[in-house]
């Protein structure tokens, strides 16, 4: 199973490819994000997994800096299920520029 960190080498991963599935998460993977990667082995692949921890996705309230990064344990996870590459991008791969 590959791990790769930015656009550019998940595009290269996957050039020619006609039917990637995508499992998104945020990490800290639990049995149902395992058996949506099993379910798309099932359909062929290549399966990807995208972990990204997306701070857009918390109210100021909610505390970004606890959520658990789990990235070591989850790839171990994914390899057991199939799971062909992780995406695990980090913050300024996904935002380039700053976000309010």
């Amino acid at each position: 199973m590959q791990v790769i960190h930015t656009l550019a080498e998940l595009r290269a991963v996957l050039a020619g490819q006609s039917r990637t599935a995508l499992v998104p998460t945020m990490g800290n993977l639990h049995e149902g994000h395992l058996s949506l990667v099993r379910r798309a082995r099932e359909l062929g692949g290549p399966v990807v997994t995208s972990i990204f921890v997306n701070r857009l996705q918390f109210a100021p309230h909610e505390d970004f800096d606890t959520y658990p990064r789990t990235l070591a344990q989850d790839c171990e996870k994914l390899a057991e299920a199939g799971n062909d590459i992780v995406w695990a991008p980090g913050e300024r791969e996904m935002y380039p520029e700053p976000q309010g």
